[in-house]
């Protein structure tokens, strides 16, 4: 017989699989209508490849964090208030690029082949799609505090985090969700579609920036953690 806690823990992980599920299906939804209507048929392969190895990442970190870090999969599925200026303009940039993204590589890639890519290009997207993701749910289990929006998390007892990736580099979701944003033209075979993919990172540089000013300014112990990690997502680099 379970036990009122055992019983609202069960209640908690079906209510993170059920809101997880409904998510994925609303942005496979979203991202596979804007991808197979840009390119106008559905019998394209290697569109359908990225579709699934898409979904089969999805269900994969889903799965790791229910086990592993059931918190902060719970902080993502929440609507988040935006309370940092520049965060209002990092979504404002960040979301029309990514969904630009899966439209120009339809139509470069199907509808009018202005800049296919070679087959040995979707092997390469392949493995930064999964070197990106293994970076990015490295992140998201070690840490509990990865909310969708940039703030101090008084609420939540906001610590910084230096254990796992967060050794090598300050920011390592960033890194991993750049590899897999560059690996999604690769995998479509569109060359075009780096435009946008490049736009996207560029934010996201835009947004480690501005974020570390608000950790410094606001969480403590965070100036020593930068003292002691050097590099904020590439590695001997910056």
């Amino acid at each position: 017989m379970p036990t009122g806690d055992d019983t609202r823990a069960n209640v908690s992980i079906a209510s993170l699989l059920l809101r997880s599920l409904l998510q994925i299906v609303i942005g496979v939804g979203i991202w596979g209508g804007a991808l197979f209507g840009a390119a106008g048929t559905l019998a394209w392969v290697r569109g359908w490849i990225h579709a699934g190895s898409w979904v089969a990442t999805i269900a994969v970190n889903v799965f790791v964090l229910l086990r592993l870090n059931p918190d902060v999969l719970d902080a993502r599925l929440k609507r988040q208030r935006i309370t940092e200026g520049y965060d209002k303009v990092v979504f404002a940039v960040l979301m029309p690029a990514v969904l630009a993204i899966p439209v120009v590589a339809g139509v470069d890639a199907v509808r009018y082949g202005w800049a296919r890519l070679p087959e040995p290009a979707l092997w390469l997207g392949l493995l930064l799609h999964v070197v990106g993701s293994a970076i990015a749910l490295w992140a998201l289990v070690v840490n509990p505090y990865l909310e969708k929006t940039v703030r101090i998390q008084t609420d939540r007892d906001h610590q910084v985090i230096t254990t796992g990736p967060y050794r090598i580099v300050r920011h390592p979701l960033y890194l991993g969700v750049s590899l897999f944003f560059a690996a999604i033209p690769l995998i479509l075979g569109s060359a075009w579609a780096l435009a946008p993919v490049s736009v996207a990172i560029v934010v996201l540089i835009f947004r480690t920036v501005f974020e570390e000013r608000t950790l410094l300014r606001g969480l403590p112990g965070y100036a020593d953690y930068v003292k002691q990690t050097r590099y904020r997502i590439l590695p001997g680099i910056w």
